[in-house]
């Protein structure tokens, strides 16, 4: 039948119609998503401004507090508690108990445990009881009353077989009657022969439970030699930061005493010394004091997060002791060390252990393509209905024997999972072989990483030495006029940078060292985190 010429132009309308509809419901959604979030903007957010809550003014103040210049003692602030003064062993012992991210780990490996003996308890014997009674007294009917006791026990075997018992017995009563007795046990076998069947096939919830208890217990061991480092990096960077103001304290003793100087020498009209060296003296000690300021509040600041990371409550400050870290020299051959970590570690012998996990699940995917063959065996025992309790004989009723075999027409699943399971064994032994390449080049880099760090202390304490040497030979040429006070400030703040640089890298080699020892899985820690030496 042929088309017309307005039904052509009915078609060419739908069409249209139908290519712009995708954009008209564009801007459809578009608009209604717009409204939607214009009504609930008004309702989370529309009277924020004018209810939220505002911080109350501190009361006004005659005139600011003067800046401390080090020529007059600053004036004590209002009584705070006594800070708690930490050394390094005592921080490690608060951090081990109240340490929130240690309490988690703990209670993640309590976790680990309970799951653990939650999967045991599926494979010890089953029991279970149920005890029922049922009163019948309708109108229509004589009342009548029953009551039943059903007893089953289950226990998968070595073998992969299920064994299974069930006891029960019954009473049933009417009024004016004696009532009636029975009871039954059976007794069920189910051994599977080809596919799942075997002790690694049905304990395999059992073997990984166990298995991944002991790597949640290396992984826990690991995190405490990490814990304890991490508590040493954040103590020794706090005893760093306690140094380093005693530095700028010193530096600003010294700008000051140049200042002084400065001033006292352009009085008396020493002609080297002129009002541009003056007002340089007096900018390096501003300079001086406002680093000084900058360094406290960053010391107060991370005594704050350290006590938070301790757990400790707000309302106990912590300090902690200004002990340097000990120089122990590490002299263990490299070649020898990796051997060691290759053997030691713990996070490798989690590998290797997960390693083989995969190709137990290789096995377990192979044997998933079997046959289904399945003896099953049973028994049963009954009593015939009685008056009594016990008044019958219990009896055998009924036995059992049947093999079933099932054929494989469809496994493709089964096959799938079979192939990629080889490809995880694959990817999973060439993951360890990276792993252990990349702990040898990790350890050499330690080493070098040391090698390096006991040079730069030789260079900072020499560093130092020159720089101490320097800025007596500056200040003895500025008194003598000789040279302009630029020279004993830039001298200054040279031996200053110098002697921070030396506690950097103390602590950085100890770090260092520690880490090399967690790396080679000799760094054992006590209860309370300290490592033995």
């Amino acid at each position: 039948m042929g088309i017309t010429t307005r039904s052509w132009g009915w078609l060419i309308l739908a069409c249209a119609a139908g290519g712009c509809s995708a954009e008209h419901h564009e801007r459809l959604a578009e608009r209604s998503a717009l409204r939607i979030l214009e009504e609930r903007g008004r309702e989370v957010l529309g009277t924020r401004e004018a209810t939220v809550l505002q911080p109350a003014l501190r009361p006004p103040t005659p005139e600011a507090p003067a800046l401390p210049t080090g020529d007059e003692p600053v004036a004590p602030e209002a009584a705070a508690p006594a800070p708690q003064v930490l050394d390094l062993r005592a921080a490690l012992a608060i951090a081990y108990r109240t340490n929130r991210q240690m309490i988690d780990q703990r209670e993640d490996l309590h976790a680990q445990a309970l799951s653990l003996g939650s999967v045991r308890h599926d494979f010890e014997p089953q029991l279970a009881l149920a005890l029922a009674y049922v009163l019948d007294d309708a109108a229509v009917l004589q009342d009548s009353h029953s009551g039943s006791a059903n007893f089953s026990a289950s226990q998968i075997l070595a073998s992969g077989a299920r064994v299974s018992l069930e006891a029960a017995s019954s009473a049933v009563g009417r009024e004016g009657d004696a009532g009636e007795y029975d009871s039954l046990v059976s007794l069920q076998l189910a051994q599977p022969l080809l596919r799942g069947g075997g002790y690694a096939v049905t304990h395999e919830s059992l073997i990984q439970a166990e298995r991944s208890l002991t790597y949640a217990l290396r992984e826990f061991e690991l995190f405490r030699e990490d814990f304890s480092i991490d508590v040493a990096r954040r103590y020794y960077d706090l005893v760093n930061q306690k140094q380093a103001i005693e530095n700028q304290q010193r530096n600003l003793d010294n700008n000051v005493f140049g200042r002084r100087q400065a001033e006292a020498l352009f009085a008396v009209g020493q002609g080297q010394v002129n009002q541009l060296d003056v007002l340089r003296a007096r900018r390096s000690e501003l300079n001086a004091q406002n680093d000084l300021l900058e360094a406290q509040e960053s010391l107060q600041l991370a005594l704050d997060n350290f006590r938070i990371f301790l757990g400790l409550p707000a309302d106990q400050p912590v300090d902690v002791q200004p002990d340097a870290p000990p120089y122990l020299s590490v002299e263990y051959d490299e070649r020898s060390a990796i051997e060691v970590a290759l053997v030691n570690r713990l996070d490798l012998l989690n590998r290797h252990e997960q390693l083989e996990d995969v190709e137990r699940g290789v096995k377990l995917a192979h044997n998933t393509l079997l046959p289904d063959l399945q003896l099953q065996l049973g028994t049963s025992y009954a009593t015939g209905s009685s008056t009594s309790f016990g008044g019958s004989d219990i009896e055998r009723s009924d036995t059992s024997l049947s093999l079933t075999l099932g054929i494989p027409l469809d496994r493709v699943r089964e096959r799938n999972s079979y192939r990629t399971a080889q490809l995880d064994l694959a990817r999973a032994r060439r993951s360890l072989e990276e792993f252990e390449d990349q702990l040898a080049v990790s350890i050499k880099s330690s080493f070098r990483e040391l090698t390096r760090r006991l040079q730069s202390l030789d260079i900072q304490r020499q560093l130092i030495k020159d720089q101490t040497k320097n800025l007596r030979i500056a200040e003895l040429r500025f008194e003598r006029g000789e040279l302009p006070n630029r020279d004993v400030v830039e001298a200054n703040q040279s031996l200053l940078d110098a002697q921070n640089a030396l506690i950097d890298e103390q602590v950085r080699y100890e770090i260092a060292r520690l880490t090399l020892l967690r790396d080679l899985g000799i760094l054992f820690v006590d209860e309370d985190g300290m490592w033995k030496r």
